[in-house]
Parts: structure tokens; sequence; C-alpha cells
């Protein structure tokens, strides 16, 4: 046999593609197992010029060469520990490890010392008969779909190793020209990766956050958020389960929260960065009691527009803001003389008691006090009356109309028969409504000893002709005839009627059955 590195085909030729052999060399990514049970992605390749064979149709006696690594074609494939030897072989499709089911086999060389299977010398002529019935000249004869790879063994070649082999599928034609197809790797489960991280977001107070991540990973992840006032503690946000998650009216409390986005599969969980949201205030928080800077302000004489804060000599010759309340108002900028007074307009304010505020830019009040604007000729004014009523009900309370008695009449076996039940009013007008559920009940149908199961008759209720189901009031389904919330059905009550189908069973005795159908008005 020449031995020479070109003229050696290796043992795990499970020859991929044909079509270019695209497929990689084995990663951690592509380690999941491959569609045709290959334990190893492999590549075959021309054995005298070591590039890959795109679309070829090979001969018999063709001397090709399959490798662990187009980029690296010296590489050798891992056996495990327990494999002891190398066999090549030819066998129908999902006969790769049956070694008695092989068409064709042959010994290898497996590396004792490091365990491993590097390029072997592999023709299809090579190959001597395998242990089943017929042999390997039935695939150069006849064709066919077959495996061509190797599997490591061990118990002096009877048992396949704990790592198989590798193998591929070729297509042989009568006579024995053969193509080939490289086994693709099924993707496996990818732990999720973030590709986006939230970003900080600084929003005014009252308007709503944004915060949006994303992450990759098989089967597609799924997102929850998480929230912390502390960066260490974190706390679910409900409803959170979208990639863009939306804090909605935003308060200043909430500023400095931090939100992360934590995305799980069934391979793994990751957590983004943290996002911070920063909240700003759009007017300064209303001053009261022993807040500083509390000063007396004169309340402006009956039709004054403007009255004077005096903010003290620390703020003399400031540009501050004028601020009211009880509803945050801005009055506009101001600026204080050499005494740290400062005028104010109040014209837009309405008659009553108001607070005033000077504040600087970021909302810092360094004056305030209260004052109390008389009404002016001429304002609105207002009086109230007192207005009152009295809600009666009939505090009624009754099922009625329900009928006597039905009958189907003459009912042939396995045949049906229906009857309409009839209008049933219901009237709920009770002082205290808590609503209610109209349900139907009936037993078997008797005859003498002879019975018909309940299960016989089916009932479909519905809205009575002519009538319109108040709102709050529903169409029940199977023993459910309709039920209500807490409305009132008034004194005129709902109307309700029914399908009642019976169906005689095939095998029933013949003779006038009867049964019992009972109506039940129940308060929820």
């Amino acid at each position: 046999m020449n031995v020479s590195i070109k003229k050696r085909v290796l043992v795990g030729v499970a020859a991929m593609a044909a079509l270019g052999l695209v497929l990689a060399p084995a990663t951690a990514a592509t380690a999941a197992p491959l569609d045709n049970g290959s334990e190893f992605p492999i590549y075959l390749v021309d054995a005298d010029t070591e590039t890959t064979i795109a679309g070829q149709t090979l001969q018999w006696d063709s001397v090709v060469s399959a490798v662990a690594n187009l980029e690296s074609p010296y590489d050798r494939f891992p056996a495990s520990l327990d494999a002891t030897g190398v066999k090549y072989f030819i066998s129908a499709p999902g006969e790769e490890l049956t070694q008695a089911q092989w068409y064709g086999t042959r010994t290898g060389s497996l590396d004792t010392t490091d365990k491993t299977n590097g390029l072997s010398y592999m023709p299809l002529n090579t190959f001597g008969d395998g242990d089943r019935a017929g042999d390997v000249s039935e695939v150069q004869i006849n064709g066919g779909t077959f495996s061509l790879g190797f599997v490591y063994t061990k118990e002096n070649g009877n048992q396949i190793a704990s790592r198989k082999g590798a193998w591929f599928t070729i297509t042989v034609a009568a006579g024995g020209s053969w193509t080939f197809t490289e086994p693709v790797p099924v993707q496996g489960d990818e732990a999720p990766q973030i590709t986006t991280q939230p970003s900080d977001t600084t929003v005014s107070a009252g308007a709503d956050a944004t915060f949006t991540a994303a992450a990759s990973g098989s089967p597609a992840p799924t997102v929850a958020w998480q929230s912390s006032t502390n960066g260490t503690t974190w706390t679910a946000v409900a409803g959170a389960t979208t990639a863009t998650l939306t804090v909605p009216a935003t308060t200043v409390a909430q500023s400095g929260t931090q939100y992360r986005a934590v995305f799980t599969n069934s391979a793994g969980t990751v957590e983004s960065d943290a996002a911070t949201l920063t909240v700003n205030r759009t007017a300064p928080t209303e001053p009261t009691g022993s807040d500083a800077g509390n000063v007396v302000i004169e309340a402006p004489a009956e039709g004054e527009s403007t009255i004077t804060v005096s903010a003290g000599i620390a703020n003399a010759n400031k540009t501050l803001t004028a601020w009211a309340w009880s509803t945050p108002t801005n009055l506009g900028q101001v600026t204080t003389d050499a005494s740290g007074d400062a005028e104010v307009d109040i014209s837009g304010l309405p008659a009553g008691t108001h607070t005033i505020a000077l504040a600087e830019s970021d909302f810092t009040v360094v004056a305030w006090g209260t004052i109390e604007i008389a009404s002016q000729v001429g304002d609105p004014i207002a009086g109230d009356v007192d207005l009152s009523a009295t809600v009666t009900a009939s505090d009624l309370w009754a099922l009625q109309g329900v009928p006597a008695a039905i009958d189907f009449g003459a009912v042939k076996r396995n045949a049906t028969a229906t009857q309409a039940l009839g209008a049933v009013k219901v009237v709920d007008d009770r002082a205290e409504l808590t609503g209610w559920s109209l349900d139907a009940t009936w037993e078997d149908f008797v005859s003498g000893t002879d019975e018909i199961p309940a299960s016989a008759l089916t009932i479909a209720a519905k809205p009575a002709a002519g009538s319109t189901l108040l709102d709050g009031i529903t169409i029940g389904t199977g023993t459910n005839l309709a039920q209500s919330t807490a409305v009132s059905t008034l004194e005129e009550g709902a109307l309700f009627d029914a399908d009642l189908t019976f169906t005689a069973p095939k095998d029933a005795k013949v003779g006038e059955y009867h049964s019992t159908l009972t109506i039940t008005l129940t308060s929820k």
C-alpha cells in the first residue's frame, strides 16, 4: 500500500459536500450532532492537490483523502479512551454502527499513544467483503445510496467504542461511479448573548421613559426586566416581558432607579448591563411649614397685580424664577435688587390663598411665603347647590314561565328530535344586586325498568325570540343557560329560551320514556 500522506484517506472520511465543502472546522459552536449521525465534521479533498472536490463524479478506484480541518489537513480525529482500533466500512444508511450489516470493510490504524486517527488510504476498490449476505461487489454493480466512513472499535474490533466515528452519504451509479454528500452540523442550543445593551435615560417628571435591550440565542430567548434602587437587590418589573421596557408617568422619586433585562432560553441566562433612569423636576417642591426661606409677603391691595418678595441680601442682583401654588404655576423670571427684593406679577392668579416662592434654576427655593388675593369686581362668583335623589327598587327576585312538560313525540332509534324550552323569564330587581346564574339539570330517561342515559339530551340556550340581552347578561353553554353580573333586569325581567335535542340510542328498547328537567336560578 502507498503510505505517502497524499495517498491516505482520513479514517473519518465522512466525505463532506461535493458542493464546495463549505462546512467549517469543528468548533464549540458546531459541536452539535451532524444531520446523518456523524460525530465529526470531515472534508473530502483531491489526494494529489489537497483541494476540495466540488460537484465531481468519482470512479470506483478514485484516490481521495478526507481531512478533519480544511485549514490544517494533517489534523487528526480524536478517539475515546476505550478505543483500540479503527474500521472502515460501506453500509446501508442507518447501519453504520452495525458491523454485521456492512457491505464492505477493512481495518485502519489507530495511534494508541494519543488516541487519534489521521489520514488513511481509502479508495472504494480497497474494501473487502463485509459480514452481511452479499458483498461489496454488489455496491459497484448495482449502485444505490450508501454510507462510507469509519468507526472506532474496542474488544478486538468486535464492539463500537464510545466515540463512534464519522461517515458521509455516497450515491453509486451502476458500474461504480459515485458522488458524495457532506453531513451538515445541526444547530444546537445556544445560550443568550446580549447584542443591544440598554442605555441610561433622562426624562422630565411625568414623561414616559423607555429602555431597549436585545439578545441572540437558540432557541430565541425570552426577556424579563428587573429594577433596583441600590444596584444589588433586583426585583421583577410586573408584565415587562418585551424587548422594550416603558416606565410610564415617571416621578422624581424614581430618579436613580436602575433597570436591566434578563434573557433566558434552554441553554442559559444572561443579564444586560444596568441602565439608570434620571427624572428631572419640572417645578420646585411646594415649600411648607418650617422649610427654609420662609418670609412675610405683604398681601396685595385690592386691584394690585404685583407683590414684593424679599430674598435677602445674600440673593441680591440675582435672576430667579417666581412660582405659585397650589397647582405649580411659573410666574416668570425676576431679578432681585441690591437688597434682594423682587417684584412678582400675580395678575394671572385667581382670588384665594397662594404660596409664592423664588427659586434657582435647579429649583432650590431661596424665599417663599403665602398671600391672600381678594376677590375683584368682575371675578367669577360661585354658589353651591345640594342635589339629592333616592333610588328605589321593586326588590323582585323571580323565575317565571318554566313549562310543565315538553313532549318530543315519536323518535326513531338513532334519530333526533328538537323542541324549544319556551320563554323563561328571570327577574332580578333586588335592593342589593350580586348577579345570578340560570342552570339546567336533568335525569336519565326511564320507561319501566328500561333507561336511556341523561346524555341523550343536549341543551343550547339562546335569547327568547324578540328579546334583547341587557348589558351584563350573557348566554351560557352546556348546562348553564345564562348568567349575569351585578345588574338589574328591572321589573320587566330578561327572557331566555333553549333548544332541547333528544337522540334516541341505536339499541334503545321501545317504550315511552320520561325524565325530569330542573331549571334553577341561583344568586351569586
